[in-house]
């Protein structure tokens, strides 16, 4: 497994939190200064309680996403290998970067390999349980084209 290959989810979140917030509250203050005062100057109760809900709520998104992104930093260090396995780690990886995957086509390969001998608990043809060392039938062909499997 690569050494960075999957990163902590912190800092995506963090960024998130924190942009929430942040959004909340300039929209908390923009509702403020423009909408929230009658002609008089007055601000009334209910809206004073949405103000402050949403404001605070808005800095508390904002806590979470720093304290999140803190914490995303450390979780970060947290799962990287000690220092001294490191420079072995990167060694395993550029080997196993180097050597090539086989590759397996499915040309020539039937669609079912028969078998000499079925295994306990196995089904045989007709739906009857196998028993050890009793051959299994193959089973009668369904019609089914399948390409690139079976034949026409």
């Amino acid at each position: 497994m690569p050494l960075l290959s999957n990163p902590s989810f912190g800092p995506r979140t963090a960024l998130i939190y924190i942009t929430v917030g942040a959004l909340l509250d300039a929209w908390t203050g923009v509702w403020y200064f423009w909408f929230a005062r009658d002609p008089a100057g007055n601000i009334s109760r209910e809206t004073w309680f949405w103000l402050s809900g949403l404001f605070l709520s808005g800095l508390i998104f904002m806590l979470i996403g720093f304290y999140l992104g803190r914490i995303g930093r450390a979780a970060r260090k947290a799962e990287m290998p000690p220092p001294e396995v490191a420079p072995q780690e990167a060694a395993i990886q550029q080997t196993a970067a180097a050597v090539p995957h086989p590759l397996v086509t499915g040309a020539g390969v039937p669609a079912v390999a028969p078998m000499a001998g079925a295994m306990p608990g196995m089904m045989a043809a007709g739906g009857v349980p196998a028993m050890p060392g009793q051959p299994v039938a193959p089973a009668a062909p369904s019609g089914q084209y399948v390409p690139g499997v079976t034949r026409r």
